[in-house]
């Protein structure tokens, strides 16, 4: 890698920094901060998919939080400028190859990337770029150029929402907060109402949008990685009720801590006959954070806890359960529009978009992959299990949707029917 070159390329790009005037702070780009951007698209095209270096350096340089989102804030009357800004996001965002080397670095760089994003007013900007294309989607003068910038935004999208995976030896607690905070984001700047317009024209749109039906899937896989139907339609009941979210997620919260307790204590007392001669002096870190000190045997229930904790200045260590209060709000928050959101689904493009993936997996089209027909199962049964869900908590009994169900192949291999019964969300 020419480390000199893409350090003078990225030098190009700009600068953002404080107006001494208004105390804000403005992006001044580059001379060349055009060329700059597309010499950095060909270092990231030519980039060693195994190793990452480009993208593991210009993470290191924090390229994207201060450069990358700054054009896009910043420069948006530079539209060619914003465009190919997003496009090298695009490529930094790509999902980690499984045989590349230093994944939880990588994982590590594509959150922070997130975070970036999430706190940014990027998302309105990018988003802004589809109003051009959508008009011609409606008039029906849908172009290839338009075909090509909603693909690139699509991808990008992808891409963000594909960062699920949390690294070892960290707390899920943040990683899935910022998770919500980016859906959240995503109804707030009316993505997702854009996803369920464009998956409803895909047989229109001169055949353009045909194209980008496995894109399409994966960005409702993605949406929904990590949720449960079953609590997405409990989310829409609970909200009509009275209690409040934080209440209702804190009671949710105790049950399962109760439940954990009982099974660690009978654990505990079934080992306790191996080690009844075990003593000594230890330290135990609470539910909440603090740290207790006990004498003797830890298996033994009885046995009293040392009253001072280890804080310099008495002052207790117990934390607040979530971390942040705004949590179950927030979490409350996101189910309900997930719940909103997958109904418009089935009532709009679900059918259509199915069917045409259906159709590209039976005639074992050549884009066709066993990763794309995974993928296919997962959000089949997602919807199936959610639809079943709602029937059985329905107080009124409702015609439910007409749910398009894929049917076993009769080219399916016994193998990928296995592969598909022990994959999970």
């Amino acid at each position: 890698m020419d480390m000199e070159g893409l350090s003078g390329i990225c030098a190009s790009l700009g600068i953002l920094e404080e107006d001494q005037t208004t105390n804000q702070m403005v992006y001044t780009k580059g001379e060349h901060s055009l060329d700059a951007l597309k010499d950095l698209l060909r270092f990231l095209r030519r980039d060693d998919p195994q190793t990452r270096e480009v993208f593991k350096q210009v993470c290191r340089w924090n390229i994207v939080s201060k450069n990358l989102i700054p054009i896009i804030e910043h420069c948006q009357r530079d539209r060619n400028l914003v465009l190919n800004a997003v496009k090298v996001l695009v490529f930094l965002s790509m999902p980690i190859e499984p045989s590349s080397s230093d994944i939880p670095q990588q994982m590590e760089y594509l959150w922070n990337m997130k975070f970036s994003v999430t706190s940014s007013d990027a998302v309105a900007v990018i988003v802004s770029l589809l109003e051009g294309p959508l008009e011609n989607l409606e008039c029906e003068m849908f172009s290839e150029d338009d075909w090509k910038l909603l693909q690139l935004v699509l991808t990008f999208f992808r891409n963000i929402l594909a960062i699920q995976d949390i690294p070892s030896l960290q707390k899920a607690g943040q990683f899935l907060s910022l998770r919500d905070r980016f859906l959240e984001l995503l109804f707030r700047e009316n993505l997702m109402d854009l996803v369920l317009v464009i998956t409803q024209q895909i047989c229109g749109s001169r055949g353009y949008l045909r194209q980008d039906n496995l894109l399409l899937l994966e960005n409702f896989h993605y949406i929904f990685m990590g949720q449960e139907p079953e609590l997405l339609v409990k989310a829409r009941l609970m909200g009509s009720e009275e209690g409040g979210d934080a209440k209702a997620c804190i009671d949710d919260l105790k049950s399962i801590m109760e439940e954990e307790a009982k099974k660690r204590r009978v654990s505990r007392f079934q080992r306790a006959n191996r080690h009844s001669q075990f003593s000594g002096t230890f330290t135990r870190l609470t539910m909440g954070g603090s740290t207790v000190v006990y004498k003797g045997n830890p298996n033994n229930s009885s046995q009293n806890a040392l009253l001072k904790s280890h804080n310099s200045h008495g002052i207790s260590t117990q934390k607040n359960v979530w971390g942040n209060r705004d949590l179950p709000s927030m979490r409350k928050k996101v189910l309900a529009l997930l719940h909103d959101f997958l109904n418009q689904f089935l009532s709009g493009g679900y059918n259509v978009l199915m069917k045409s993936v259906h159709e590209d997996i039976e005639k074992e089209h050549h884009t066709i992959q066993k990763g794309d027909i995974i993928v296919f199962f997962k959000v089949a049964e997602f919807v199936s299990s959610f639809q079943y869900h709602k029937c059985l908590t329905s107080k009124v009994r409702t015609t439910p949707h007409l749910l398009f169900l894929p049917s076993r192949h009769p080219r399916s291999t016994d193998k990928l029917v296995e592969t598909l019964k022990l994959v999970s969300w």
